[in-house]
């Protein structure tokens, strides 16, 4: 039998294949997930789970009345637990014009500084936005014990999120020679990959909601990192940054919390600091080799007068022309994974159904994001052009 081909048809050639598949990403293209694995976690017994948030009381309150007359009693109005903690006796001191008043009433909803001038005699004229800064309490001999007061404890709640993915394989397939080869052993890790890139993309990005499936269940998804701390208004557009105002955000960043961060960063947003710190000796960006090792990541570090952020690269934010540009800061301090009982990852063997002629099996995790403290962390974006 003769045909027309020639040797250089692919269908006449067994050609030869590398037996490695390359991957795209050279480091984990999960660095929070796994940053979140070096960190301690904590299992729960609801998939809806809370964080009760104790804080000092506010050291500050801010005038929103005209009330400018030296002899006119000030009265300050309790919003959302501001206040809480002021009690009769206590002393507050106008920053911008010096005077101290003593508080002489506490109802629930306001606190009254009537002793205006203390020292001298005369108050001196306040205005709208003056900040009242509380400086101590004091008491005349023999007096008896001063109020109570309790603070109230903030509440943020989220979701566990059920995540699965898969691995089968046919009878078939098992024992044909394919290019490349994979076992079901290189097939389970593809989807365990897979899992925790889905579960590091809802720990970034993911929505708080809870609704009910289509089988009449439960359904519920966990709020991400951008999401929750965006919610909170901890979140800055830095769009044309300059140095000015990167050391203004630095400083406001490290006003809470511990004084070392980590901050997974876009690619060009990262350009975008290099290129703006590179000029400036004030900034000392480290970016040592070898590289140093933070959670088993390999971490640039930003040092400033305020404290230290570790650089991050994440690979998911740089493939994304919508977060390349983001940077999320995160004090280590006050992040966690969290899992329901007995449900954090784990693999289900033999998943396929009675009589397939195929073996397959499924990673399940049901586990979310607890995010404690959102005025220790912060979200940037918009980090792609220089200012002037």
């Amino acid at each position: 039998m003769q045909g027309s081909g020639d040797w250089s048809d692919p269908e006449l050639r067994e050609l030869d294949y590398r037996q490695t598949a390359f991957k795209l990403f050279q480091d984990t293209p999960t660095p929070f997930t796994k940053f979140l694995s070096m960190v301690p976690s904590s299992s729960v017994k609801d998939p809806q789970f809370r964080i009760y948030e104790w804080r000092l009381p506010m050291m500050a309150w801010t005038q929103t009345d005209a009330q400018a007359d030296p002899d006119v009693t000030l009265v300050f109005e309790v919003v959302d637990g501001t206040g809480d903690g002021i009690k009769i006796g206590d002393f507050l001191k106008n920053e911008r014009t010096g005077e101290i008043v003593r508080v002489t009433a506490r109802t629930a909803n306001n606190f009254t500084a009537g002793e205006r001038g203390w020292g001298v005699g005369t108050g001196i004229n306040s205005a709208v936005n003056d900040v009242w800064r509380w400086v101590g309490d004091a008491y005349a001999e023999g007096t008896d014990a001063p109020e109570a007061v309790s603070r109230r404890a903030s509440v943020i709640e989220n979701f566990c999120q059920i995540f699965k993915d898969s691995a089968d394989i046919t009878g078939t397939a098992k024992e044909t020679d394919m290019r490349p080869f994979k076992s079901w052993t290189q097939l389970k890790a593809e989807a365990l990959e897979r899992l925790m890139i889905k579960m590091e993309s809802s720990f970034l990005w993911g929505i708080q909601h809870e609704t009910t499936g289509a089988n009449g269940k439960p359904f519920r998804t966990t709020g991400g990192f951008y999401e929750l701390i965006d919610a909170a208004g901890y979140s800055t557009d830095m769009s044309s940054i300059t140095i000015d105002m990167l050391e203004n955000e630095l400083q406001t960043v490290f006003t809470y919390g511990s004084k070392k961060k980590m901050a997974l960063i876009g690619y060009t947003a990262l350009n975008y600091i290099n290129k703006l710190v590179r000029d400036n000796t004030v900034f000392n960006f480290n970016a040592p080799l070898p590289k140093t090792q933070t959670y088993g990541l390999n971490v640039r570090t930003l040092t400033c007068p305020f404290g230290e952020l570790g650089l991050i690269p994440h690979p998911l934010m740089a493939e994304s022309a919508e977060y390349t540009d983001h940077c999320y800061i995160i004090d280590p301090k006050y992040v966690e994974y969290v899992y329901l009982r007995n449900r954090d990852v784990k693999w289900k063997d033999n998943s396929q159904g009675p009589g397939y002629d195929q073996q397959k099996g499924h990673f399940l995790a049901e586990c979310g994001l607890r995010l404690a403290l959102p005025e220790c962390h912060a979200a940037w974006y918009g980090i792609s052009s220089l200012g002037t």
